[in-house]
């Protein structure tokens, strides 16, 4: 049963008008942890553009841009990014857009071809028949696993249950004990106890909108041409190709845990406060089988097959899915199908929609088509290239002398590519500026 509203019972410093601490249960708490496993693109259409930076100039380049573009079922798995989370009984609060809990979703197959897909309404790639052969799962459950999960591995949502916790005024979270708040009205200053007054209040919707705001080493590196207004010192524009536009929006689709450890805590606002708390919390306090490492380090999957060059801490290819010769399916190629007597190592393609936290997606980080040219604005603004648009932004921008323009191509790597979301998340505007001209100054001098 999803549950709509969470009650919280506030302790507020009547003489300062500040809340002091939150008395909440594990509904509240799970749904807090979660917040660091949802895509960056959940995020941007509940949030005032001011508030995502760069990132809602990406949000709008995918919604503004043509289908001719991109690659099929693209813009809605990068504006609406599903993720599935094994959320158990402390799940219904998080009813944000797209984010469903993790049930054991079937995988449907067909007799003409090896590919699988989760609905049996669609007709198989080759057009010779529906999937309507529905396969058994053969493989130990897994977290956050959507065809491998049982709740019995999660045991239901991220903390245990009949204990309370306290929520800081700045989101951190601790077990609640008398010594806990003793030192935090110590740390406040809280002398008169008269002064604290307890209020109990539903936290729904609106409320949760408001609530939150291992490296992988670099496979490759990604050539820019930027145009250099070297007049007004600021980059007009970059020339990108597929590699960059795909992975300025995949950014969308990774959890928002993926950014904390690469940027400085003041930087991700509370959520870096929810991410100390889930570091310091006794596992004690942990349902079984949920790990730290599994809040913290929230994964997310690209299709081997795209060749997406950059990818940041947790974010690893798809895995395989494999079919024997009857109805059974399994990540394992080594296990083992009763029913037919032979091994499950014949390997099959799951074709469903992009989603990156879906271990098994193949078009995941595989957007927009090859063999154009884009051009990416100062503010991370995305469209393809054409001498109209640059005829328009040259003229937006007010550059009388073309000569004064230069064409200068740098390198992105992973230490460019954190200096560029750090200024996605902290400015709309002279993002290219702000992280390649002192680049490009360093080389002249």
């Amino acid at each position: 049963m999803a549950v709509n509203k969470v009650s919280l019972k506030l302790v507020i410093d009547t003489e300062r008008r500040r809340v002091v601490y939150a008395e909440a249960g594990k509904e509240f708490v799970d749904f807090l942890f979660n917040i660091l496993a949802l895509p960056i693109g959940t995020f941007v259409p509940l949030l005032n553009q001011e508030m995502v930076g760069g990132l809602g100039n990406i949000y709008d380049s995918i919604e503004n841009i043509s289908s001719v573009y991109l690659k099929p079922n693209v813009k809605d798995s990068l504006l609406t990014p599903k993720v599935y989370i094994s959320s158990g009984t402390g799940g219904g609060l998080l009813e944000l857009p797209n984010v469903t809990s993790t049930v054991p979703r079937k995988l449907y197959g067909t007799s003409c071809c090896r590919n699988l897909f989760d609905d049996d309404s669609k007709r198989c790639s080759c057009q010779k028949a529906y999937y309507i052969e529905e396969f058994s799962h053969r493989g130990k459950p897994r977290v956050n696993d959507p065809y491998f999960y049982s709740s019995d591995v999660t045991g239901g949502g991220c903390v245990e249950e009949a204990v309370m916790y306290m929520v800081m005024d700045d989101l951190a979270v601790k077990p609640l004990s008398t010594v806990s708040i003793i030192s935090l009205l110590d740390k406040f200053n809280v002398k008169d106890m008269g002064t604290l007054e307890e209020k109990m209040v539903d936290l729904g919707m609106d409320e949760r909108n408001q609530a939150s705001l291992s490296m992988a080493a670099v496979t490759s590196k990604v050539n820019l041409k930027l145009m250099i207004d070297t007049e007004g010192r600021r980059v007009l524009y970059a020339e990108a190709g597929k590699d960059f536009v795909d992975f300025l929006f995949y950014i969308l689709a990774l959890p928002a845990g993926t950014f904390i450890p690469l940027l400085n805590q003041e930087m991700v606002g509370s959520l870096g406060n929810i991410y100390d708390s889930i570091e310091n919390l006794s596992t004690s306090y942990l349902r079984p089988n949920v790990t730290k490492d599994s809040l913290l380090k929230p994964r997310a999957y690209f299709s081997a097959d795209t060749g997406l060059p950059l990818h940041l801490p947790n974010v690893e290819s798809s895995r395989k899915l494999y079919r024997c010769h009857c109805e059974s399916v399994s990540y394992d190629s080594n296990a083992f199908c009763s029913k037919c007597s032979s091994y499950i190592r014949s390997e099959s393609k799951y074709i469903g929609p992009p989603c990156a936290n879906d271990p098994y997606s193949s078009t995941v980080g595989d957007y927009v088509k090859e063999k154009v040219t884009y051009m990416v604005m100062d503010d991370l603004a995305v469209k393809p290239f054409s001498t109209t648009s640059l005829t328009t932004l040259l003229n937006k921008l007010n550059v009388k002398d073309i000569g004064a323009l230069e064409e200068k191509v740098v390198d992105l790597g992973m230490e460019e590519v954190v200096k560029l979301l750090k200024a996605s998340l902290l400015t709309k505007s002279s993002i290219l500026t702000d992280v390649f001209l002192p680049i490009v100054k360093e080389e002249v001098n």
